[in-house]
């Protein structure tokens, strides 16, 4: 039933993915998605925060991973924009693994009544190791969005949900 629903959510973005008629709409769906995962991680942090449940919201940021990585698979490249929909791919890919593994890791570890000195460790260990890995593929995709924009004339925005998450991590 659970694989039913997603499929349902997922075949509105799929057919909505191919209609993109200019180079801006290409960007902003591309985007679009990223910000969807970024709210699911901004959520899940508060969670973290709060002292709530989190296998939840955990959840929901890989459900929501894998809508977006199936909406940029079906999406058609706006003419030379392939280099920008792969490597948002990649992105959303690794996003994926680090939510399946080291932010799996991380949950089971505050699941602890009490945090050890080496649990801690271990947390800031994760935490360092995934910030290293994610600057290359964090500039990879903004390389590529710099050379799109710059090929079609747009103008980027700053994000306020990069701004959101920069501030949780601080």
């Amino acid at each position: 039933m659970k694989k039913i629903f997603l499929l349902l959510l997922t075949i509105p973005f799929a057919f909505s993915a191919f209609a993109q008629k200019t180079a801006t709409e290409y960007n902003d769906k591309i985007v679009d998605e990223q910000n969807k995962i970024g709210q699911r991680i901004i959520d899940f942090n508060y969670a973290v925060e709060a002292g709530e449940e989190m296998d939840l919201p955990l959840n929901l940021i890989l459900e929501q991973i894998n809508v977006s990585i199936e909406v940029l698979e079906n999406l058609k490249p706006w003419e030379d924009g392939k280099a920008l929909k792969n490597s948002a791919l990649e992105l959303f890919k690794f996003y994926k693994s680090i939510v399946s593994k080291e932010y799996r890791e991380m949950v089971d570890i505050l699941k602890h009544a009490e945090i050890s000195e080496t649990d801690a460790a271990r947390l800031n260990t994760i935490m360092a190791d995934v910030a290293e890995r994610e600057k290359k593929v964090d500039y990879d995709f903004s390389t590529s969005q710099e050379a799109f924009a710059k090929r079609w004339n747009i103008e980027l925005a700053p994000s306020e949900l990069q701004d959101k998450i920069d501030g949780i991590s601080e």
